[in-house]
């Protein structure tokens, strides 16, 4: 009959993401990225414009290019006379050049004539056969846009390290570029253990259960800035894992092992981990979350997530989360907080901080928290959660107390 391995000494909640923050560098490795797929990711060298945009002084508005002194006594009641020479479109160039008397019809986006300074909107002048009657005056420029108005050549547009946003992706595109140097994405490997664990989409078997840890955990790691794959849900030998690890440890920035890291005679992550490489802590003064384990193996970040689907996400949210937009380069998240009324006593745990995961109901002072946690295992008690407070070792919370919320 096997024995347990009890947890040694458990450090704080703090304490365990900094050090996990300590271990995951940002990397150096950028790659190229056609334009649309690069949304998302983090420029990995400054963008300097080579041109002007706009190249050229062009039209704001439908409607006339003129001279400014042919119109300047121009009132509704006394409308100025222009010749009409031609009409441009946006994409082509005028043929004529604006003189005194004459005008060119023009389209918004379209090429200044020489000659002309400035743009009268369309609303603001009648057709008389071929002469146009301006009936406003207008200033040198009024409704141009300059040459080089949004970005001028050998300006800096877009720093190292910025997150291409959708309009960022558009200063590239309107520069000509059809690729950005981009960091290259932190790759995760998970590593499912458990003999009891089955795909989706596959029959279960007497004292089986689906993986759900796998599927969650990838689109956490998606929206941090990763990339992440799976292995098959492993069984509990230690051989099995050890040669696992190592095989993940060798391609992937990261390796989140799923189960395995508690003190069961079949959580074997803890001993892997000392003969193969160094562990930095196992075990975190919190409720959900008692079992991670960081460590390294080979130079590569090892995170040991509790098997039980909210202790396996609620962590992920606290430490791979973090530790992924650290190594990609991306801002720390803006983390919010809602003060709301308790709906439901919470009991005080002993020896460790409690993170309650709660549902949200209502809005300003009205806004209520109703405890929503059914237990570690429970997938639900995640799905459900809008938020979670974090309650001190020792310290437990009444009903209709006021509390700070971080919405998840």
């Amino acid at each position: 009959m096997g024995r347990f391995r009890p947890f040694g000494a458990l450090i704080s909640l703090a304490r365990a993401q900094e050090l996990v923050l300590a271990a995951a560098q940002p990397l150096e490795a950028s790659e190229s990225m056609e334009l649309a797929a690069a949304a998302g990711r983090v420029l990995a060298a400054a963008v300097v414009a080579d041109h002007d945009v706009p190249g050229f002084d062009r039209s704001a508005m439908d409607g006339y290019a003129v001279r400014a002194a042919d119109v300047a006594g121009a009132l509704p009641a006394e409308p100025a006379r222009l010749a009409l020479l031609e009409a441009v479109h946006a994409g082509h160039q005028p043929r004529s050049e604006v003189s005194a008397g004459s005008c060119i019809q023009i389209a918004t986006g379209a090429p200044l004539p020489e000659g002309a300074e400035a743009v009268v909107k369309v609303e603001d002048t009648a057709r008389d056969g071929d002469a146009v009657l301006v009936r406003v005056a207008v200033e040198r420029g009024k409704h141009v846009v300059p040459q080089g108005e949004d970005m001028c050549a050998g300006d800096e547009v877009l720093s190292s390290g910025m997150v291409l946003t959708p309009a960022r992706v558009g200063v590239l595109a309107a520069l000509g570029l059809a690729q950005a140097q981009v960091y290259r994405r932190p790759r995760v490997m998970v590593l499912p253990t458990g003999t009891e664990l089955v795909p989706p989409g596959r029959p279960l078997q007497a004292g089986q259960v689906y993986d759900s840890n796998a599927p969650a955990l990838a689109p956490l790691v998606q929206q941090a800035g990763g990339v992440s794959e799976r292995t098959p849900a492993l069984g509990d030998e230690l051989g099995v894992l050890e040669k696992a690890l190592c095989a993940a440890a060798a391609s992937s920035d990261i390796v989140v092992v799923t189960g395995g890291s508690s003190v069961g005679e079949r959580d074997l992550l803890a001993p892997a981990m000392k003969r193969l490489g160094s562990i930095e802590f196992h075990g975190v003064a919190v409720k959900p979350g008692k079992p991670v384990l960081c460590g390294r193996l080979d130079g590569t970040l090892v995170l040991g997530l509790p098997g039980n689907p909210t202790s396996c996400l609620l962590t992920a949210w606290l430490f791979l989360r973090p530790a992924l937009r650290q190594m990609a380069r991306r801002p720390p998240d803006l983390r919010r907080w809602q003060t709301a009324k308790l709906t439901t006593a919470v009991r005080a745990v002993q020896g460790r901080d409690q993170l309650m995961l709660v549902r949200l109901e209502g809005t300003g002072d009205a806004l209520r928290a109703t405890p929503c946690y059914r237990g570690s295992g429970a997938i639900m008690s995640m799905a459900l959660a809008d938020g979670v407070v974090a309650l001190p070792a020792g310290s437990g919370a009444s009903t209709g107390e006021r509390i700070e919320v971080e919405l998840l």
